[in-house]
């Protein structure tokens, strides 16, 4: 932050609001503006006040980037910090499972925006994952409730997707929110997404127990 002059110019509404942003976004490290009403309240905040909120944030080794046309907020390391440099703790670990789920969401997720598919949330049925996960050789991977609950669960936590009725249901369905685009910050990620079957069957080839990494600051709102 600049200083006391620029906290001091906030009402006690905003000052609430500055606070909230902050936590959300280092439990979280997203806030979609689609996601619900409150959620609007935080992203529309942190849009109109960038500068300030970085600022804020920077003493803690974080930065934020606010992507206007999909919504999303999002926090991320300090762009000046070295690699070596960079704060470990907001870094989460994926299972192999993990990476391949979140990378048929992101793959879903494009095709039907490509399709024409105007809504920043795209809804999916448990069935259309399966598909996608089918057309790369994993759906036998993921036949039991438990692993899947596991993952959607976690992606829920981030503000990547919200699931919708119990896996298993016919009504059960997954909001797939656009900061699933961002989810993994590194080039490995978007190759697989590009190469896309290539890739993904790469992973499957790969040692079980390899991880990749998405930023997670670990802190409670």
């Amino acid at each position: 932050m600049g200083g006391e002059a620029d906290w001091d110019m906030y009402t006690s509404s905003e000052k609430n609001l500055f606070q909230r942003v902050c936590r959300r976004l280092l439990k979280s490290t997203f806030i979609v503006k689609e996601k619900d009403d409150d959620s609007k309240k935080l992203y529309t905040f942190v849009a109109k006040n960038e500068e300030t909120v970085s600022s804020y944030l920077s003493h803690m080794g974080f930065d934020i980037k606010v992507d206007r046309d999909n919504g999303v907020t999002m926090l991320v390391n300090s762009g000046d910090s070295s690699d070596s440099g960079k704060i470990q703790a907001n870094r989460l670990r994926l299972r192999k499972a993990d990476t391949v789920v979140l990378c048929c969401l992101w793959t879903v997720y494009l095709d039907r925006i490509r399709r024409g598919n105007l809504s920043k949330g795209i809804v999916i049925s448990i069935l259309d994952l399966k598909q996608e996960l089918e057309k790369y050789g994993f759906r036998e991977d993921f036949d039991g409730k438990t692993l899947m609950a596991d993952i959607l669960k976690l992606f829920a936590k981030y503000n990547l997707v919200e699931v919708s009725g119990k896996l298993g249901d016919p009504d059960c369905s997954i909001k797939i929110y656009p900061s699933i685009q961002f989810a993994l910050d590194n080039v490995e990620f978007q190759n697989l997404v590009e190469e896309n079957g290539k890739k993904i069957k790469s992973i499957k080839a790969s040692v079980d127990d390899d991880e990749e990494e998405m930023e997670e600051p670990d802190y409670d709102e």
